[in-house]
């Protein structure tokens, strides 16, 4: 299924690696591009997660500072009861001055809540707080640590109660009562205020996901950003509490990452607080980390897309513009080796022509002197008659040699088929039977009519040659008629732009071999032996691309042909 014309023009083999070699090039060059795109893009999405761990572990740190801070204060504020309490060992309980003071104390103080003092016996015996109720505190953590016999003499920070005076959460940070012997007097305590914590969290303005908890260290929470009611003396969710933990066997500070509550996945930065049983746990949602960096991978992504269909696009141009070179020069090579056959045709043909004229003159005299010699005469008429002959075929040379002046004109194609059905009919006899296959709604076209009946004429006597002389029922050669806008991909964009009628001659007939069919259209070429001159579609070429349209052929071995005529609509 190859047009002739376009195998012609087909580009060289240098041609062909050229167009083959920029679309490998191209095809390289989008793989580099995409390739060090996404490796920069990788990179940018380290880079921002390294950033985040840094950012956090250094939040850790500030808050590891503010967490000390907030310890020493109550240390000190500690030592002062301890020092007040050992002066005057015979204070007696809910001494009015003594707790004036602590009250005094705390104003200066929003770190701690509370200030107040456990007797031996487990009950306050001074309080900063006026509503306490009488309770036995015995079973606290900070009392426990210190009435042991090995107990401490230093700082203790237990574990998150609730105030039994104001139902709020308080870390409680003690140091012990001594008398002078040495003996458990009772515990000095300081109640820090876990809201004041969480306020100085909320206060870092801090991003919407990110999360910051002061921790025990068997994960239960002491303090909490965001706040959140049921949290504070919980401990944390599993799988954080998991991973913290193996990460605190590891190492007394470091990061990790875990899916925390919601199921939002999240790095986690920890710092343990030396020498106290605190934790400092600082989380962000990976989500956010990267939210930045998925926009930009998305402009970035759309600018490669871009830039990679532009590329494509002006390889594709490239190609197109190269091929269409190629099939310029190859038509340019070709007009020119048929104009150079046709001046060789035409001086031949000239030369012949007077040859011609000359045995035409010397017969037409040895005739006028034949007299009666009825022989002479036939002999005579006979080289008249192959004169003639021969003048037609030099007529068909100079018509394939010259453009020819056309007389063009509006003609309906349908009915010039219908008024020369008779004659295409007896053309076809007796091999092949015709079939006429008209589109009713057919523009006319501009053509010189007479060339065109002679075209057609020529396209069936080639189509009924193709076929087996012996199987005339088996045969058949179909015209039909059609239009269409513009050439197909197949034609060799000889015409100009436009609308056009095609007009097709089909035959079932042997076909032709990919050989034959490049050479089909070649003046002299044929495939008849002595019976053809190789004239005939070369003038059929010719006359439609004088009309200023176009030729294609299509053909399989075995399949028959297809001869397809583009004619400008007019």
């Amino acid at each position: 299924m190859v047009n002739p014309a376009r195998r012609q023009g087909e580009p060289s083999f240098v041609h062909r690696v050229r167009s083959m070699l920029l679309p490998a090039i191209v095809g390289l060059a989008c793989v580099l591009a995409v390739l060090a795109v996404a490796l920069v893009a990788l990179n940018e999405r380290q880079r921002r997660l390294d950033g985040a761990v840094r950012d956090l572990s250094a939040l850790t740190r500030l808050l590891e500072g503010h967490a000390q801070g907030a310890l020493l204060t109550a240390d000190i504020a500690l030592q002062g009861v301890v020092e007040g309490m050992e002066r005057d060992p015979g204070r007696p309980a809910h001494d009015p001055a003594f707790e004036n003071s602590l009250r005094r104390a705390l104003r200066n103080l929003p770190v701690i809540r509370a200030l107040f003092v456990v007797g031996p016996d487990g009950f306050i015996t001074q309080d900063s707080d006026r509503a306490t109720p009488r309770r036995n505190l015995a079973d606290r953590d900070y009392f426990r640590a210190h009435q042991q016999a090995d107990g401490g003499d230093g700082l203790f920070v237990g574990k998150p109660w609730i105030s039994r005076s104001t139902g709020t959460w308080f870390i409680g940070v003690s140091r012990p009562l001594k008398s002078r012997s040495g003996a458990f007097q009772g515990v000095a305590v300081a109640a820090l205020e876990t809201r004041f914590l969480e306020r100085t969290y909320r206060d870092l303005d801090l991003g919407d996901s990110d999360v910051i908890g002061l921790l025990s260290p068997d994960g239960v929470v002491v303090a909490r950003h965001p706040h959140a009611e049921g949290t504070v003396g919980e401990p944390l969710s599993a799988g954080v509490r998991s991973a913290l933990l193996d990460a605190l066997r590891r190492s007394p500070s470091g990061t990790f990452g875990a899916r925390g509550a919601g199921g939002r996945d999240r790095i986690f930065a920890y710092r343990s607080l030396p020498d106290t049983p605190l934790v400092v746990l600082v989380g962000r949602a990976r989500a956010d980390v990267l939210a930045s960096w998925r926009r930009s991978v998305v402009v970035a992504g759309g600018v490669t897309i871009l830039a990679l269909g532009l590329g494509v696009l002006l390889c594709w141009m490239l190609i197109a513009q190269a091929r269409d070179a190629a099939f310029q020069a190859a038509h340019l090579a070709e007009a020119e080796r048929l104009e150079a056959l046709g001046r060789l045709s035409s001086g031949v043909a000239h030369d012949f022509n007077n040859l011609l004229q000359s045995l035409s003159a010397s017969l037409s005299l040895l005739g006028k002197r034949a007299g009666s010699d009825a022989r002479a005469k036939v002999v005579i008429e006979q080289g008249l008659g192959s004169i003639e002959r021969g003048r037609a075929l030099v007529a068909q040379l100079l018509g394939v040699a010259r453009r020819h002046d056309i007389t063009a004109r509006p003609v309906d194609i349908n009915v010039l088929l219908t008024n020369m059905e008779s004659l295409v009919r007896n053309a076809a006899a007796p091999c092949a039977r015709v079939e006429f296959r008209l589109d009713p709604d057919l523009p006319t076209c501009r053509v010189d009519p007479s060339r065109l009946d002679a075209a057609i004429l020529n396209l069936v006597v080639n189509a009924r040659d193709a076929l087996p002389p012996d199987n005339a029922d088996a045969g058949w050669v179909r015209i039909s008629t059609h239009a269409c806008e513009g050439l197909p991909g197949s034609a060799t964009s000889r015409a100009k732009p436009g609308a056009f009628v095609c007009l097709t001659v089909t035959d079932n007939g042997a076909g032709m071999t990919p050989g034959i069919q490049r050479r089909a259209l070649e003046p002299f070429f044929t495939t008849k032996g002595e019976a053809g001159t190789g004239l005939g579609l070369s003038q059929v070429r010719a006359f439609v691309r004088d009309s200023g349209g176009d030729i294609e052929i299509e053909s399989e071995t075995g399949a028959g042909t297809a001869v397809r005529l583009y004619l400008p609509c007019g």
